[in-house]
């Protein structure tokens, strides 16, 4: 039984000292708690961002090509010609 309270006095000790350091220093708490994602999150990411890509690939290949001339008819005319230079 003393063991076992001797014990959480020594983390408790040990916790406070820790909380007075990153009292100093704040950058300290987050590197104690900072984590990577895990590797399932990371793969995830990876996986929607190439599908993101490709299908904004696929949907600039795919666009059909609209003309954008003034006129009604299949022929140029002038107007269409001068506003585009």
């Amino acid at each position: 039984m003393m063991d076992s309270i001797a014990l959480a006095k020594a983390l408790e000790l040990q916790s406070i000292a820790r909380e007075e350091q990153w009292r100093r220093n704040e950058d300290l708490f987050y590197l104690d708690y900072a984590r990577d994602p895990l590797p399932l999150f990371h793969w995830l990411g990876r996986m929607f961002a190439g599908l993101r890509d490709r299908k904004r690939s696929m949907k600039k290949a795919d666009r059909l090509e609209t003309s954008r001339s003034a006129c009604n008819s299949n022929d140029g005319c002038a107007q269409a010609a001068s506003s585009r230079i």
